[in-house]
């Protein structure tokens, strides 16, 4: 029988490493060694501090999670691995492929075969794990509706601020990136955006036609509401837990007819519905991740046994540059 290590959040701001059995793969399943954890800093600090708010846990809340949102949980989403060994009835062709897993992490697990997501094994495992992420930016520059040479403004430069500003500009938009961090802003014209700002400047949103708010800030979503020009877009990719959002609805805001809209992964937009199925949308998030630029967001890989020391420092709010961290679970 493997013995697996497991990332758990035991109480709010504490992560350990626990050590449990893990049964051979059943019928239709698949044993994966994992060779890369991604950790999404927003989202995983929410539940590490346990303020997932009771109304959208099931939202959520992953078939594989462990414990729940009160605290302890074994929570996360994205892993990648390899399949070591697959159980009757599975697929023959996933042994030994490389896989994407919407898991929590740790260093092996058993999925349901029609969980894993077969990846380009020329793709870094690293870099890879930032397809759940890909797929949030791809979402949304679909949301957004950019078209081509259009003014796109984006707030937030952690990792889905990023993805979102290098999509953008594939996809024809003169982006311009705001964030307080001079690093993060380095890191986002490395990546092509057009122009890096520390704050929000009132006259380029008013001259924007897309506004992305992806900062994770209600302050700064409604600056760029009280500031967007006529009939701008703004697209709210950020999610803001518990805290409330106050925003200036008078003023230029009817006038200007400026449209709010949030984006959200778990849905296909409804313009690509008919012909986007989550397997095809999938399918260009892997050809997305052969971009090597992609490779300047992940940071210096933390050893599993490092876990709790990582988590330590995202409970304390500490901004990592660059903003990907990456679990290494062979140390």
């Amino acid at each position: 029988m493997t013995r697996a290590r497991a990332i758990w959040f035991e109480r709010p701001g504490v992560a350990a490493v626990r050590h449990e059995p893990l049964a051979d793969p059943g019928p239709r399943e698949a044993l994966v060694r994992t060779l890369a954890c991604g950790v999404s800093a927003g989202t995983e600090r929410l539940v590490l501090t346990g303020r997932v708010p009771p109304d959208i846990r099931a939202v959520m809340a992953l078939p594989t999670q462990r414990g729940s949102f009160d605290l302890p949980t074994s929570y996360g989403y994205a892993a990648v691995g390899v399949v070591e060994a697959i159980g009757a009835g599975t697929s023959p062709a996933l042994l030994g492929r490389t896989v994407f897993a919407l898991h929590p992490h740790h260093d092996h697990f058993i999925s349901n075969e029609l969980a894993l997501r077969p990846l380009s094994g020329s793709i870094p495992a690293p870099r890879a794990t930032l397809a759940a992420n890909l797929e949030t930016a791809l979402n949304a520059v679909w949301d957004a509706e950019i078209a081509l040479g259009e003014r796109v403004v984006v707030v937030g430069l952690g990792v889905v601020g990023q993805l979102v500003a290098r999509l953008a500009t594939r996809a024809g938009g003169h982006v311009a990136c705001i964030d307080p961090d001079e690093r993060r802003a380095a890191l986002a014209c490395e990546l092509g955006c057009a122009a890096a700002l520390p704050s929000i400047d009132a006259a380029i949103v008013a001259e924007a036609d897309v506004l992305i708010e992806a900062s994770g800030s209600p302050e700064a979503l409604a600056a760029l509401v009280a500031s967007a020009g006529p009939e701008a877009r703004i697209l709210v990719v950020s999610w803001y837990g518990e805290r409330g959002v106050t925003l200036p609805l008078g003023g230029r805001f009817h006038p200007n007819r400026v449209t709010i809209r949030s984006s959200q992964v778990g849905a296909i937009p409804p313009a690509r519905r008919a012909r986007f199925t989550f397997d095809r949308r999938f399918s260009v998030v892997n050809e997305l991740l052969r971009d090597e630029h992609l490779d300047r967001l992940v940071g210096p890989l933390v050893p599993f046994s490092d876990a709790p020391r990582l988590y330590a420092s995202l409970a304390a709010g500490e901004a990592w540059n660059p903003p990907h961290r990456v679990l290494d679970p062979s140390r």
